[in-house]
């Protein structure tokens, strides 16, 4: 007999059953489609989607003449996917003959990469056929970009370089590296269980947003010319390194900034903005600008100058080049350390100390460029009397080139301290132009009549002082020498045969355009920068200024004939001009035109006295090049009723 009960047992046993089985699943089909919906769609997507990315062209590098400095270009970058591959050693053979690697090293890389694996980075337009060729199974491209320098190493240290990512490393690549970077975009595609694309299926495409352009005021011909300067002097001095930094006096731009050294560096440095010394001579226009600003001495006030040896306590203080008594303006012209210590000591550290805040010692210049140092200035009630004498010619202070030159470029400018910079604008995609520096007066800094007897002073230096290896009758310069000893490296005190050697000024020195400083640590030929960086600032200041395109050597010209009256004596009565002296006509050798009607012949003869001949006749001049007139046009003989202006092409 059947028993009832059991079966109904039975029954509600199973139907329990199926109703747990029921809620169970519905329970995880709430929390699939409910509670993870989105990680199963992300997993589901990823099976079926691929997203490649499309790269931002990084923004262009110029000069301040619209040369390109760092651009770049398009590359392909080749990827696989061995997970949908059905003949992975035949892959791994076609890729090996591309890519140089072996067959086993690819096979050994699709089991460690299943999925997507880069096969070939950022391959040039010339290496692309290869591989579009191929045939290898799941090969896919995406475009990037490669950065291009064109100029090689040449401001490698100014403009900086890239990584791998194309983004910027150091210099102004990374300074500046979001606005160059722009926004990339990405493409997002449909694949089948083989990994084919499915064409059919819309793309979804986010475009990238190029970089800006950025504009430098540096210009790269100037550069070349201060390469070529430090690394002659580096190559025949010996010296460890050398940097120089030049800045446009009216705005405070940067025109060139170079760093050369003997022994090749991981990466270059920017000496001028990231290293700090001891700047020797160069500082002591800091103790003359103070006493003539607060009339505490007179230019031609005397100063005992101890015949070279003074005490302070018990440190003596020397001069390299001994005198008895020198006039308050010989003084900086001959460089005497125990004038400087002495003008300093008379005018007090507080008010020192003033004037090297105020010339912008011991900040940062806030120029647009990573990693810049602030230098070393302590405070004045730190200073004992040997300190305060030390730091007027130049030693208890650490200054960068940039902040030396910033401080000579007030006494070119009229006065002020100005920001430097190197970027002057930037320029979006859709040509949008965007402002970044331009001319910034930090503050007033000195007043005209003082600037006018520091001029003269740094005229002198050139003409008859301890910088006469910086002069040169076609380029005027006015500066100063810095010879700054270094500390000895197994002890307390100075080393006599190791020092920083410098020089400081500006170009043309009659209507300064062009202010810098240049330095070598370490030169073995001589420490002194009257011997190496001065002849190096002549070099560089003469060749820059026979380009075409600035004629800087006219202007000087104009500035000397203005000052005919004057010989190489002794010019305290007019310390604001530069004191020339010029040859006669007689003994240049000029050929006299046979008719005064007609063009003559100037070929042979210096340019400047072909300049002077050509205003006698009322022309004016187009010079190229310098020295000897190698050239000109029109040629001998054209009536002068018919040319307004003679182009004169010299050479050495």
């Amino acid at each position: 007999m059947v028993d009832i009960r059991k079966i109904r047992k039975r029954g509600r046993v199973i139907i329990a059953f199926i109703v747990l089985v029921g809620v169970v699943f519905m329970s995880r089909a709430a929390q699939v489609q409910i509670f993870q919906h989105g990680k199963f769609a992300a997993y589901a997507a990823s099976q079926q989607q691929s997203a490649m990315p499309l790269k931002a062209r990084r923004g262009s590098i110029y000069d301040c003449q619209g040369k390109l400095l760092a651009y770049d270009v398009e590359a392909r970058t080749y990827t696989v996917n061995p997970r949908y591959m059905t003949d992975k050693k035949k892959a791994a053979k076609l890729i090996a003959r591309l890519t140089g690697k072996s067959e086993s090293h690819w096979l050994k890389e699709f089991e460690k990469h299943p999925g997507f694996l880069t096969v070939a980075p950022k391959v040039p337009e010339n290496r692309q056929s290869g591989f579009e060729k191929s045939g290898i199974e799941t090969l896919r491209f995406r475009s990037e970009n490669i950065r291009i320098y064109p100029y090689d190493d040449l401001a490698a240290e100014v403009i900086g370089r890239t990584n791998i990512e194309n983004k910027g490393a150091f210099g102004l690549e990374m300074y500046y590296d979001d606005m160059l970077s722009g926004t990339d975009g990405n493409s997002v595609y449909l694949h089948d269980a083989k990994g084919n694309e499915v064409a059919s299926w819309e793309h979804t495409i986010v475009e990238p947003v190029n970089g800006f352009d950025l504009h430098l005021a540096l210009d790269i011909d100037f550069q070349q010319i201060v390469v070529d300067e430090l690394r002659s002097m580096l190559d025949s001095s010996r010296a460890l390194w050398g940097t120089a930094i030049f800045l446009d006096v009216e705005s405070g731009s940067i025109l060139g900034c170079a760093t050369v050294e003997s022994t090749a560096p991981a990466f270059p440095l920017c000496r001028s903005i990231v290293d700090m010394n001891e700047p020797g001579s160069t500082a002591k226009i800091m103790p003359l600008v103070t006493v003539f600003q607060a009339r505490i001495f007179e230019p031609d006030d005397i100063i005992n100058v101890e015949g070279g040896r003074f005490n302070i306590g018990h440190r003596v203080i020397r001069d390299d080049h001994p005198h008895d008594f020198l006039r308050c303006d010989e003084v900086g012209i001959y460089s005497s350390n125990i004038g400087v210590s002495k003008m300093g000591i008379k005018a007090g550290s507080e008010l020192i100390y003033r004037t090297l805040v105020q010339f912008g010692f011991g900040t940062r210049s806030g120029v647009d460029f990573p990693g810049e140092r602030q230098g070393v200035l302590w405070k004045p009630d730190k200073w004992s009397n040997h300190l305060l004498a030390n730091i007027c010619f130049g030693y208890g202070v650490s200054v960068t080139g940039i902040q030396m030159a910033a401080a000579y470029g007030v006494i070119a400018s009229g006065g002020d301290l100005k920001k430097p910079y190197f970027a002057s604008k930037a320029v979006a995609p859709d040509g949008t132009e965007r402002i970044l520096n331009s001319k910034q007066v930090v503050r007033r800094a000195l007043d005209y009549n003082t600037i006018s007897i520091i001029h003269g002073i740094l005229c002198s230096v050139v003409q008859k002082g301890t910088a006469t290896k910086a002069k040169d009758e076609y380029s005027l310069i006015a500066g100063k020498t810095g010879t700054a000893l270094r500390i000895k490296k197994e002890g307390r005190g100075y080393d006599p045969r190791r020092a920083l050697a410098s020089f400081a000024g500006y170009f043309p020195a009659a209507a300064p355009r062009v202010v810098g400083i240049i330095m070598f640590d370490e030169p073995k030929t001589s420490i002194y920068g009257g011997d190496i960086s001065a002849p190096v600032f002549k070099r560089i200041a003469k060749r820059y200024s026979s380009l075409p395109r600035n004629y800087m050597m006219l202007n000087s010209l104009e500035a000397i004939e203005d000052t005919t009256n004057l010989d190489d004596g002794d010019n305290s009565e007019n310390e604001n001009i530069l004191p020339v002296s010029i040859d006669s006509q007689e003994e240049s050798g000029i050929a006299e035109a046979l008719d005064d009607s007609v063009l003559p012949d100037f070929k042979g003869i210096t340019i400047r006295e072909a300049i002077r001949k050509a205003r006698e006749l009322g022309l004016s001049c187009d010079v190229v090049g310098s020295g000897i007139v190698l050239s000109q046009n029109p040629a001998v003989g054209v009536p002068l009723t018919e040319i307004t202006t003679i182009e004169l092409i010299g050479g050495q």
